[in-house]
Order: structure tokens, then sequence, then C-alpha cells
């Protein structure tokens, strides 16, 4: 629930207090001017780390943002994300302020299971609110030695991201161009290929992309499952 009345947001902290964490920001890095990686110190002793999981912060007294988990630690008691700052929503605002010495309310990690280590192709897709879940799905596949491929729609002044990030096996795709056109994604060698049709797929970031993607998957019979999880929608105040 993004937005929701104060009075609701204060019972919920209440009733929930098992599902809370208060977290130190220990460190914060800039990688570009648009995305930043905190790094939060705290006890998740007991707490799961699944890939894809992600954890929530009420920004304000009405307003509650999710943050995919880029790398989680119950031994170190650290747990990191990379937060996109586009704009001057209330989320990006609460990140950009975030300095080292902040003590935050946290909900811990929750979210469905979205990694099978049982299929050895993986294709995930998404943009920059979609870098903190390909992060941490890297060394995971690098270890169990799947085929992967990562599928980035960018903005033009974050090309470079993904190198910076030292992900591997991307292509980068202009932001509101190919996966805004389903004849453009029919003709991807993902799709294509015949060999890619049981792969494991993630789609996420933008509503529409993803949504175009999945209905070309669909109408091409893709065996493979196929998890959607929109980040964020143009007019739309949160997802």
């Amino acid at each position: 629930m993004p937005t929701a009345p104060k009075w609701v947001n204060d019972a919920l902290e209440t009733l929930a207090s098992s599902m809370m964490r208060t977290v130190e920001v220990v460190e914060t890095t800039n990688i570009n001017p648009q995305l930043k990686k905190i790094r939060f110190k705290g006890d998740y002793k007991g707490l799961r780390f699944e890939l894809g999981y992600s954890i929530s912060f009420r920004i304000n007294a009405k307003d509650t943002r999710h943050y995919t988990v880029s790398y989680g630690s119950r031994k170190k008691g650290i747990l990191e994300v990379i937060a996109h700052l586009h704009g001057h929503a209330p989320g990006c605002n609460f990140m950009k302020q975030l300095q080292p010495g902040d003590v935050v309310k946290m909900a811990i990690p929750a979210g469905q299971k979205q990694f099978d280590p049982e299929v050895k192709k993986q294709l995930i897709f998404g943009d920059e609110t979609s870098l903190s879940l390909m992060v941490a799905f890297l060394p995971v596949l690098q270890q169990n030695e799947h085929q992967y491929q990562f599928y980035i729609e960018l903005d033009k002044e974050n090309k470079a991201v993904p190198e910076l990030l030292r992900l591997k096996n991307y292509t980068v795709f202009p932001k509101h161009d190919v996966f805004r056109n389903k004849e453009k994604i029919r003709n991807l060698p993902v799709i294509k290929n015949e060999e890619w049709k049981d792969a494991n797929v993630i789609l996420t970031g933008n509503v529409r992309s993803l949504q175009n993607f999945r209905k070309v998957l669909k109408e091409q019979h893709h065996k493979g499952k196929i998890y959607a999880q929109g980040f964020w929608l143009e007019g739309k105040k949160g997802l």
C-alpha cells in the first residue's frame, strides 16, 4: 500500500512491529547523479534474503516505498539497495537525503520467489529501478553456471551504469522505444531463438514495457515461467 492515511500507517507499524527493524545508514555511494547505493546496518538475524525480495520505508506520514535488496548478509548485519533518484517524488527525496549516521525504520525483506535454480536459462528485464535486482542475481547466476541475459532499458545518461556495476551478459535499450513496440520485441534475439523458449523470465521496471514484453512472450507460446512485477508507471504515484 504505497499511500494510505496517517492513522492506517500508524496502526500498521504498531500491529506489525515484529516486521519492523531500526537500521542505521553506514555508507552511501553515488554511482552517478541518478543512482545511489545505500548500506544499512542492523539486526537481521532470522530474516530471509530471497532473490527479488524488497524492503520498505515509511518516507512520510502517508507514503511507503519499496526498494529491492541488492545484497544482504545476516551474519554481517548488512543490507544494501540501489535507489533510482529521478525527479522530486517523495521516495526519491527520501533516498537522496539519507546520509551515514541516519537512523530509520525499515520493514523486513519480503516478496515472491522468482528464482528457480533448476532452470538453466534466466532472462531478467527491467530499467534503472531494476538494477538492484540484477546486482543481487548476478553472483548466484554465475556461481550456478546459468545461461543468463539482462535486458535493460535506460535513459541515455545511464547507459554506462551496467558496466560500473560490473554486470555481465547485458544488452542496453533506449527508454520508450523497443519495449513500447510489440513488433520490435518480436524481433529480439531472445524471442527468435528457440533455445530460450523454456527460460525463466523475470519482468520488472516500467509497467507498460513489461506488459508488452509479456504479451509477446505469451503469443509466442513461451514455455518457461514468466514473473512480472511493475515498479513504476507514468502518472502513477508509487506502486
